[in-house]
């Protein structure tokens, strides 16, 4: 029997090798994209259509660039600049953009085609979608940073503890043997000695109050909050009539918005109203015509927020980035007292509430104190 001649077999050899090497690309899970070297798409594999969206018909000859997201409007380019160096790019991560506008993580890799001369007529780009490994990487680390953040409480824990054992007991020492002092030897003293022993009193009693708001500072980042229904108009006018009986002698007015509900933590946001009120208070205390407001008014990124405004000695505005952290004063403590930490625990409180709080205000024409919540979480 004849055998064939040579150079039929070397042409059906190389049209079962193409046969092959088609059924490879159609088969494949991954895109896989012919371009020219202008940046043309030249081939469209079905995978490159289940994951871009494009039918082969609509989508070859069009730029590759319809395929890159935003965020690599010039990976293209830069691609297409190494190929034509006759270098291979090895996988990397990008986003690519869908027909219907979306886009996805994924990984590229871009090889350059030669003909059987060996001169460089294209590229092939292999694109696997990542969705699945990047959701995974993110839930790897949200459940390390949970990990962390235990450590760190534990760590916070112990401290408060050591916060609260260690050092109170020698505090309470100064305090009780300075007051002894006064009390049983205050005339051996003299002026001179009974001042220097009350101040020791005053400075470690300073010392506690600090102790206490930073310990309710730090519990207040780990308590549950209970959601309920909240008038925080009724609970604005109970903290105002107890500020006056408090201080009965006091001219001051009080101008509060009822009812305001919202939904939120009540002892919470009563801590949040309480010291906001009481420092409305506090810088009104040398006005005669002292005027205390609580209401509500328009916000840009809220439905509402919610304002405790005062005529009292109000604040440089350069300083108002130092009002909401800890220990940070803007008015010497002989002229208006405090711990300089009941903004902070304001702060703490509205963010914990899905809003924020800002300030504004000018030196001798009052302050005003902005909040808003979680749009939920307010009605």
């Amino acid at each position: 029997m004849a055998q064939p001649p040579v150079e039929d077999i070397a042409v059906s050899r190389d049209w079962a090798s193409a046969r092959l090497f088609s059924a490879i690309v159609n088969s494949s899970d991954d895109a896989i994209v012919g371009e020219s070297l202008d940046g043309m798409i030249t081939s469209w594999n079905p995978a490159a259509e289940g994951m871009y969206g494009y039918a082969a018909a609509e989508i070859i000859g069009r730029p590759a660039a319809v395929l890159c997201a935003l965020c690599g409007e010039g990976e293209g380019q830069e691609t297409l600049a190494r190929i034509g160096r006759g270098e291979h790019v090895p996988h990397y991560e990008t986003y690519r953009r869908r027909k219907d506008g979306t886009d996805f993580p994924a990984s590229v890799t871009v090889s350059p085609i030669r003909d059987e001369a060996g001169r460089l007529i294209g590229a092939s780009t292999i694109t696997r979608d990542v969705t699945e490994q990047v959701h995974a990487r993110t839930a790897a680390e949200v459940v390390h940073r949970a990990d962390d953040l235990r450590r760190a409480n534990g760590s916070l824990e112990s401290f408060t503890y050591s916060v609260s054992h260690d050092l109170r007991a020698p505090l309470r020492a100064m305090s009780g043997f300075s007051t002894a002092l006064l009390e049983e030897y205050g005339d051996v003293l003299g002026e001179d000695g009974r001042g220097y022993a009350g101040r020791i009193v005053v400075a470690s009693e300073h010392m506690a109050a600090l102790i206490d708001n930073l310990l309710r500072l730090s519990r207040l980042s780990r308590t549950e909050m209970q959601l309920d229904p909240v008038d925080l108009g009724a609970e604005a006018a109970q903290i105002a009539a107890e500020l006056q009986d408090e201080d009965p002698g006091r001219r001051t007015r009080f101008t509060i918005q009822r009812p305001v509900q919202v939904q939120a933590d009540r002892a919470l946001m009563r801590m949040v109203l309480h010291n906001l009120l009481g420092n409305a208070w506090k810088f009104t205390s040398g006005r005669d015509d002292a005027l205390i407001e609580f209401g509500t008014a328009a916000a840009d990124d809220a439905p509402v927020c919610y304002y405790v405004r005062d005529n009292g000695a109000g604040f440089d505005p350069a300083y108002t980035h130092k009002l909401f952290s800890p220990f940070q004063r803007l008015h010497p403590a002989s002229e208006f007292p405090g711990t300089g930490i009941g903004l902070a625990i304001v702060r703490l409180i509205v963010e914990r509430h899905g809003g924020r709080v800002w300030a504004e205000g000018a030196v001798g024409a009052g302050a005003a104190f902005y909040f808003t919540l979680a749009e939920e979480k307010s009605t």
